[in-house]
C-alpha cells in the first residue's frame, strides 16, 4: 500500500473552520462568480446559486458547531455522520455532555452502525481487519467496552502501520499534528488530530479513577485500569472512523490536482439538479411479485441475476462491474477484480430466488428474494441506485447506469436476514 508518488497539494496544516477545506474554498468562489455573472446574464439562474451558496454554508456550519461544542471532548465530524442527525443534536441542547451522550447513541444503534461498517470495507488495510473489527463490534453491542477498546486500539496501530510502509510507524508513535487530513472535515483544528492527543500520551503513573478518553500507551500498558465504560469505546469507533477519512483524504491528496474548475460546471451542476427534480416529480411508486407477467424480464430483475450468478460461480472480475464506489479508483480490472476476491472469496452462495420488485424512488429499485449462503438460507434485500460515473444520481439520462449501493458479502453475517442493502451515498 505504498504512497510514493508526488504530493501536489501542499501539506496540511488543521484547519480554523470547515469553510477553509480547499474544495469548499473552491466551491464558494465558482457560486460568488455565478453570483456576478447571473446580475447580466442567466437571472432565472441566480436564485438556484444563492441556494447552493447557503446549503454548502449550512453544512459547513454544521462541522464547526459540532467541533465548537464536542471537540474539547475528543470527539471528531467522520464522514459517517449524518449532517442532519448531528444538526437535530446541536439544535436539541448546548450541553456538550448531553450532546455526548446522544452521539453515543448513534454508535450504539446497530442499524446505523452496520452502514458505517460497510464504509470500512473500502479501505485496504482494514478490509482485511474486518474480522477483528467486527469481533469489536460484536462486544460494544454486548456492553464488554473494554474488549472493544483492545481490539480497536490493535486495529488502528495496525492499520497506519501498514498505510504507509515505508514509515512503518503505528498509530501510537505518530505525532497527532502528522495525522492531519487534506481537505477533510477531520483535518479541523479540533478534529483528528486533536483527538489523538490522549491517544498517544504516556502515562507510567497508575490512574484508578474511570478516564473518559482512549489513553493507549496507559490501557495497553496497565496504567489505566477504568476504561471499561460506554464513552471510552465509542469514542474508540469514532477514531476509526476518523483514521479511515484520514487515509482516504491522504490518497487524494496524492492525485494530481484537478484543473480550476469553470463557471460552466456550476451551470451544469444546476441543469443536472433540475433534471433530477423533474425525474422527481413525474416518479410514481411501483411493485412488481414474482406472479406478475413480465417480472423476470424486468432490467433490474436481470441486473440482480447477473451479480448472484457471478456471486455464485465466483466470477470476481464480473463483481466488479456491479460496484464502483467501493473500488480503488485507476486500479486496472484484474486488481478490482482481487478486491472483490478478498470480499466475497469467504462467502459461498449456493442457491437464490427473487420475490419481489419495488421502485423506492425516482432512482432506485429495491430487489427482495431468498438466497443461501455458506449453508444459511436467509432472506436479502438489494438495492440499485442509477447514477453517472461520479455517482450522481440521474434520473432523466442517458449515460448513466444502475450500480448496487452495497456490493459486500459481509453484511449477510451481521443480523439474522440477509442483506445487501446500504445508504445511498454514505
Amino acid at each position: 500500500m505504498s504512497r510514493k508518488s508526488a504530493v501536489v497539494h501542499p501539506e496540511p496544516s488543521p484547519y480554523g473552520s470547515a469553510m477553509d477545506l480547499p474544495s469548499v474554498q473552491k466551491q464558494l468562489k465558482l457560486l460568488q462568480g455565478g453570483k456576478l455573472v447571473t446580475r447580466v446574464i442567466a437571472r432565472d439562474q441566480r436564485q438556484k446559486l444563492v441556494d447552493l451558496e447557503a446549503e454548502l454554508r449550512r453544512l459547513m456550519g454544521t462541522v464547526d458547531q459540532f467541533y465548537n461544542l464536542l471537540g474539547a471532548r475528543h470527539w471528531v465530524f467522520t464522514d459517517c455522520f449524518s449532517v442532519d442527525d448531528i444538526e437535530k443534536i446541536l439544535d436539541s441542547t448546548d450541553d456538550a455532555e448531553a450532546a455526548e451522550a446522544q452521539l453515543i447513541e448513534l454508535h450504539r444503534n446497530p442499524e446505523t452502525t452496520k452502514f458505517w461498517l460497510m464504509r470500512l470495507q473500502g479501505t485496504d488495510g482494514l478490509r482485511q481487519r474486518m474480522h477483528q473489527i467486527k469481533r469489536a463490534m460484536d462486544h460494544y453491542q454486548a456492553d464488554q467496552f473494554d474488549s472493544c477498546v483492545l481490539q480497536l486500539i490493535a486495529v488502528m496501530d495496525g492499520f497506519v502501520n501498514d498505510f504507509e510502509p515505508e514509515k512503518r510507524q503505528g498509530l501510537a508513535a505518530r505525532d497527532p499534528e502528522e495525522m492531519v487530513a487534506w481537505d477533510s472535515v477531520v483535518g479541523h483544528s479540533l478534529g483528528l488530530s486533536n483527538a489523538l492527543k490522549p491517544f498517544t500520551k504516556t502515562i507510567k503513573k497508575r490512574i484508578d479513577k474511570e478516564v473518559h478518553d482512549v489513553f493507549r500507551h496507559g490501557i495497553v500498558h496497565g496504567s489505566v485500569i477504568n476504561f471499561d465504560n460506554v464513552i471510552v469505546a465509542s469514542k474508540a469507533w469514532n477514531l476509526l472512523f476518523a483514521l479511515d477519512d484520514w487515509a482516504k483524504a491522504t490518497i487524494k491528496a496524492q492525485r494530481p490536482a484537478d484543473p480550476e474548475p469553470q463557471l460552466r460546471e456550476v451551470f451544469a451542476q444546476l441543469a443536472k439538479t433540475q433534471r433530477l427534480k423533474q425525474g422527481t416529480e413525474a416518479w410514481e411508486p411501483q411493485s412488481f411479485s414474482q406472479s406478475d407477467a413480465g417480472f423476470n424480464e424486468h432490467e433490474i430483475a436481470e441486473r440482480t441475476r447477473d451479480f448472484m450468478n457471478a456471486w455464485e460461480s465466483g466470477n470476481y472480475g464480473m463483481l466488479a462491474t456491479f460496484q464502483r464506489r467501493m473500488l480503488v479508483a485507476g486500479d486496472s480490472p484484474g486488481a478490482q477484480a482481487g478486491q472483490m476476491r478478498d470480499l466475497f472469496d469467504f462467502f459461498h452462495l449456493s442457491e437464490y430466488e427473487l420475490s419481489e420488485i419495488d421502485n423506492e424512488a425516482p432512482v432506485i429499485y429495491n430487489v427482495h428474494g431468498t438466497a443461501t449462503v455458506n449453508g444459511q438460507p436467509g432472506t436479502f434485500k438489494c438495492r440499485w441506485i442509477l447514477e453517472e460515473d461520479d455517482g450522481t444520481p440521474a434520473p432523466l439520462s442517458e449515460t448513466a447506469q444502475w450500480g448496487l449501493v452495497f456490493c459486500n458479502p459481509t453484511i449477510w453475517t451481521l443480523q439474522a436476514g440477509l442483506s445487501l442493502t446500504g445508504p445511498g451515498d454514505s
